[in-house]
């Protein structure tokens, strides 16, 4: 699918741009990221204060700070840079996904589930979050074509004949294998081990074809029983 067509990229995706900003030569590499959703983190060390709740305006902005990673630059060698996040092209509707689960190596017993509450306005702004020559989603609603009535007509039904399956031959039974012939159970153990799973394979056949006999043999009265219930609603019909 193409992705202009494809309505979930066009509705969902946005777009991040990261500059990576070298703290020894100051030389910057630029990324672009999309993704259908954001993740805010509830579990940074800025928002444990557990006497207030968690603003969500605030949870964006924190998402797209500025924050120090440990990369090497190219030109310089410096094993740290500065990135700095924007969003370079919005989407029509922005998922925000809330991580609240807290995983401590060191110390597992304080690993866990942040359920302290998070605020959330009606309307939240985007204004500091976005690059200048952000792209804004087409907010434009799709054209509804006019319905036209189209005249139903009410066809009489006709009487169901009823339907006979057609007769199809059972299988004959497999033939016993010349070398199989008469033997005894002491012959049968004393085969090669290739022979005898030929002769487990042409037992299996048998006792197969013996099950499917017998359950074709019991349903035939059902069978007979049933057509004849759809001939008496079709004469009935009539």
């Amino acid at each position: 699918v193409a992705e202009g067509s494809n309505q979930v990229i066009k509705n969902f995706q946005h777009e991040k741009e990261e500059v990576l900003v070298c703290h020894g030569c100051r030389a910057e590499t630029k990324c672009k990221i999309r993704d259908m959703s954001m993740w805010c983190d509830t579990t940074c060390s800025s928002n444990m204060n557990r006497t207030r709740s968690m603003s969500l305006q605030q949870l964006l902005e924190q998402s797209l700070a500025k924050e120090t990673r440990e990369r090497r630059c190219e030109v310089c060698g410096c094993e740290e840079a500065t990135t700095i996040s924007q969003l370079v092209k919005l989407p029509k509707v922005l998922i925000i996904i809330l991580k609240r689960y807290r995983f401590n190596n060191q110390d597992l017993s304080s690993s866990g589930k942040v359920s302290r509450q998070v605020s959330i306005p009606e309307t939240v702004s985007l204004s500091s979050l976005v690059s200048d020559n952000v792209t804004l989603p087409d907010t434009s609603m799709p054209v509804l074509l006019p319905h036209h009535q189209t005249q139903v007509s009410v066809a009489v039904p006709l009487p169901i004949s009823p339907v006979i399956n057609p007769v199809i031959p059972s299988p004959s039974p497999p033939a016993t294998p010349t070398k199989f012939k008469g033997l005894t159970e002491e012959q049968v153990a004393a085969l090669n081990e290739q022979d005898q799973f030929e002769y487990m394979l042409y037992i299996s056949q048998k006792e197969a074809h013996a099950s499917e006999k017998a359950g074709e043999d019991v349903d035939e009265d059902l069978k007979a029983a049933l057509e004849a219930s759809m001939r008496d609603d079709t004469f009935n019909q009539i």
